[in-house]
């Protein structure tokens, strides 16, 4: 348990400047802050230990993170800084990816190969840091410092799924100061408001060569009502030639970023020296990225359709408007609601357990919305909530070393129907194991190591719009199965003062 300590036993100039100095230490290495999945699941190594069992538990700074209102059980001004290294290993097998003509009366042309295979391995190192300060004996404050969210996809420009996606990159950070109230000797509530920072930028080929085809059946349509059916013939061959012709893809590149603040509110409730347990929110934050979309034609086109392509305005038909300009993209983070427990045994055991609830259901659709004339760029999602379970335990081996352990499992928000390249996620297992070293009385150390296990996950993808018209749509098919683990290492250096 925490030891009491007498009011304003540091002076609040140190704290200030301790709080600063560790703000400036954690945004150098922002640019590294890069992950596989949307949502980044490993904030601290003491929670990576037990699998993120730990909410309720509340021995370190790193505890606001899962539930601000545990600082009240630390003394003094207590630092905690993390360091995780994720290895993610995807793999995609391909089963027949095609684009489509609407319309054209044109059979689907295959773009890959039935058992083309991707294999991706995405790495990131990304820093967390907190501080906590007990003000009194009843009122405590808190700051983090941590990374929510992330996602780092680059797949082979010649893959199957090109024209849904070649590459994405999803970084944020978010600072998250608390105040905690302690009204009783049992109960601990906080209240905490996030600044986040989100950056996004997204890469996908796009099929010129069915833009040509479109032009040249126009023509042969043209043709035919003229009375030379020779002629009309002719165009339609021409334009069978050109539909699918990958020398004719051109590509997009969309990058934007946006801040935006939310709020989180937190309950501990000790009903015991031995037993705790605790309610934790974290509300939804919506985002704006503004940024730009970069479009590129290839040099094989000819005049007449690069023209079409770049003419305005849009009418997604005969004009498309395909120009450089501004784009924006919105988007909200999910809600969270975790219930933890925490029960010490006895000296040397204690057990905890988690259910964390999601409202992944905020995300319906990606859209991409242009500042030019251009059609929309759609992809449909229809995400669902969740939950994830998670159960883990500590033994303390002796005063220097205590180990942990845990599991969870966490339910995929996507069905395979809606499975898409830039978030491929589904249901996975995390086996954890943890340790606590301690330096000497003011100091320890924190390492874990976990593994993920994702489910097999099929996809089916098609960009059609979810049937908005007009848009910016491929009308192309991947279709394969992934399959992915990840590996995750964390250590973290907690410190009191």
């Amino acid at each position: 348990m925490a030891r009491p300590i007498q009011a304003h036993a540091l002076p609040r100039q140190h704290v200030l400047a301790a709080l600063i100095a560790s703000g400036l230490a954690f945004f150098m290495p922002l640019d590294q802050a890069q992950a596989a999945g949307y949502r980044f699941g490993t904030q601290s190594a003491s929670g990576e230990g037990t699998a993120n069992a730990n909410g309720a538990e509340g021995e370190d700074a790193s505890a606001l993170f899962a539930n601000p209102a545990a600082i009240t059980r630390l003394s003094g001004l207590r630092f905690s800084g993390v360091i995780d290294y994720v290895k993610a290993d995807i793999k995609f097998v391909d089963q027949g990816s095609f684009i489509s003509l609407p319309g054209s009366g044109f059979q689907p042309v295959a773009i890959s190969r039935a058992g083309d295979t991707q294999a991706i391995t995405s790495t990131a190192v990304v820093p967390h840091l907190y501080a906590s300060y007990q003000y009194s004996d009843t009122l405590s404050f808190g700051a983090g410092m941590f990374v929510p969210f992330g996602a780092k996809l680059e797949y082979a420009p010649s893959w199957g799924g090109r024209y849904n996606l070649n590459a994405v990159d999803l970084k944020s950070i978010a600072f998250n100061p608390n105040v905690a109230w302690k009204p009783s000797k049992a109960v601990s509530v906080a209240f905490g408001l996030t600044a986040q920072r989100m950056e996004g930028d997204l890469t996908r080929a796009v099929p010129y060569g069915s833009v040509y085809a479109s032009g040249l059946l126009a023509a042969a349509q043209q043709a035919a009502l003229g009375g030379a059916p020779g002629l009309a013939l002719q165009l339609r061959q021409q334009a069978a030639q050109v539909f699918g012709d990958a020398s004719f893809d051109g590509s997009i590149r969309v990058k934007g970023d946006s801040w935006a603040f939310g709020p989180n509110l937190a309950l501990m409730w000790e009903l015991s020296e031995q037993t705790r347990l605790g309610l934790a929110w974290r509300g939804s934050i919506a985002h704006t990225l503004k940024g730009n979309a970069d479009w590129t034609q290839p040099s094989t086109l000819p005049p007449t359709v690069l023209a079409a392509i770049t003419g305005k305005p849009g009418d997604g038909h005969s004009k498309l408007d395909h120009n450089d300009s501004g784009a924006s993209l919105s988007v909200k983070t999910p809600d969270s609601l975790s219930i933890h427990a925490f029960h010490q045994i006895d000296s040397r055991f204690a057990v905890m357990a988690d259910a964390t609830w999601y409202r992944y259901s905020l995300l319906q659709t990606l859209r991409i919305d242009f500042d030019s004339t251009a059609a929309p760029s759609v992809t449909a999602e229809h995400w669902k909530d969740s939950w994830r379970l998670s159960a883990g335990a500590n033994w303390r081996v002796n005063p220097a070393l205590m180990l942990r352990a845990g599991v969870s499992y966490d339910k995929s928000p996507v069905d395979a129907v809606y499975r898409s390249p830039a978030l491929p996620d589904s249901d996975r297992t995390w086996y954890a194991l943890g340790a606590n070293v301690a330096i000497n009385k003011q100091a320890s150390v924190d390492l874990s190591f976990g593994y993920v296990k994702l489910k097999e996950a099929p996809m089916s993808a098609t960009d059609d719009g979810a049937g908005i018209q007009p848009c910016s749509c491929a009308y192309s098919t991947v279709r394969g199965n992934y399959e992915s683990t990840a590996k995750t290492f964390g250590v973290q250096l907690n410190y009191q003062f």
